[in-house]
């Protein structure tokens, strides 16, 4: 089974030579390697975002395939929208902050903000119930895109830079 870390040769890095360096550990628990919670809250949030994604596209199928639903699923549609977004912006938050921490990406953060901001004014109808969709789901792609990006980065050792 392959270490989850580069091995580091401590002794070459510091002039030591002989006996392990006391810093070996510190680095090896620093390696650039991406952390299981950021990839977990990356990955969450990708899901989340395609599970927000098929309800903005479904909901309007299902009103007309099944009118008898119609006046359940409208009463219930403000409620889905405000959990999902409530649900969104801690899990979003957090795993782009901490990617931006590892690889300052500016784009990728300014995707994830901007897909935040359209959900949030789709969501409180801001500009009307007739865009919420059209903003919900532009929002939704941009925030699912921001964090693949921030996967991919963590992934990547070079160093990150806006041009990606």
């Amino acid at each position: 089974m392959a270490p989850l870390y580069p091995k580091i040769d401590s002794g070459r890095l510091h002039g030591c030579t002989g006996a392990a360096s006391v810093v070996a550990p510190f680095l090896r628990a620093h390696a650039l390697e991406p952390s299981n919670d950021q990839t977990r809250l990356d990955r969450a949030a990708i899901w989340l975002s395609g599970l927000c994604l098929i309800h903005c596209l479904a909901v309007p199928v299902a009103f007309v395939l099944t009118p008898s639903l119609s006046a359940w699923l409208d009463a219930t549609e403000t409620q889905t929208h405000w959990l999902l977004f409530g649900l969104a912006v801690p899990i979003s938050g957090i795993a782009l902050f901490r990617g931006y921490v590892r690889h300052p990406n500016r784009l990728t953060v300014s995707m994830g903000v901007i897909g935040l901001t359209l959900m949030l004014l789709g969501v409180a109808h801001v500009f009307g119930e007739d865009l919420e969709i059209i903003l919900t789901t532009a929002g939704v792609v941009s925030v699912m895109v921001a964090h693949i990006r921030n996967l991919h980065l963590g992934h990547d050792h070079r160093p990150a830079t806006d041009e990606h």
